[in-house]
């Protein structure tokens, strides 16, 4: 008995997380159907978990189209959850930032580690009028891209294999296999048209307080302007401000 009931609170846990995962930049206000469809769970269910939520602050509720977006409560969550190194990271690599999108004339973006993908925690948009946008709290893959290879050459044996038995197809596999560890001998990573077409960028690692590899700095633009040239052009100094941000990290 008391195993079912540690079972049945376990299950109303995970119900109420995948409720939370539902909400989404794009989509950040939900109905009830869309909700119970999306977690296959009969209204009466999914309206008793969202009651609760509501009543500690992580849903509200719009009384006028009677949809639900994230409450206070996860503002605060968010606040919390900023208190912590990337913040120290942030804060040393945003002038670095500034100086490499002023230099290359493209978007320069700050990645972390977080959840066998990566996440931007900064960025600074190109000024031009045709540039790559990738909003803070993106979450992006690490199999694909310039900013995920570099994330991913640095990580264990054991998790860049985690990473690689789920990729399809099997040319994917082979030539990430073939291309980690060049990337990080070199530490940078480049990567043309990979996240959708038109797109190129080349990314390099920094490395935190622990000398463990949980953040890179990633440039990108428009492939008709952003080629392979200008990239390796580039190339040394992205890599000279992720060294420096590095080094500043660990003093």
């Amino acid at each position: 008995m008391i195993e079912h009931k540690d079972n049945k609170g376990t299950r109303t846990v995970q119900r109420s997380i995948d409720i939370i995962n539902c909400f989404t930049i794009d989509e950040y206000e939900l109905s009830l159907t869309q909700i119970s469809e999306r977690l296959g769970l009969a209204k009466s269910t999914t309206s008793r978990l969202l009651d609760t939520l509501l009543q500690n602050g992580i849903v509200q509720k719009n009384n006028i189209n009677l949809k639900y977006t994230l409450g206070y409560k996860m503002y605060d969550f968010g606040r919390i959850a900023e208190k912590n190194y990337s913040v120290e990271i942030r804060e040393l690599a945003k002038p670095f930032m500034e100086k490499l999108r002023n230099e290359t004339e493209e978007s320069v973006t700050l990645y972390m580690l977080q959840n066998k993908k990566r996440v931007c925690i900064e960025r600074c948009s190109s000024n031009q009028s045709l540039s790559h946008v990738v909003r803070v709290g993106e979450t992006l893959p690490l199999a694909v891209g310039a900013g995920g290879k570099a994330l991913l050459a640095f990580q264990t044996n054991t998790y860049i294999q985690a990473i690689i038995e789920k990729l399809e197809p099997s040319e994917l596999k082979e030539q990430l296999i073939k291309d980690l560890p060049f990337i990080k001998e070199g530490n940078f990573a480049i990567s043309m048209d990979e996240r959708g077409a038109g797109i190129n960028a080349i990314s390099s690692v920094i490395y935190d307080k622990n000398k463990n590899v949980t953040f890179c700095l990633c440039v990108s633009g428009p492939s008709i302007r952003f080629n392979l040239d200008k990239m390796e052009s580039f190339k040394d100094r992205i890599k000279d401000y992720a060294k420096q941000i590095s080094e500043k990290a660990v003093q």
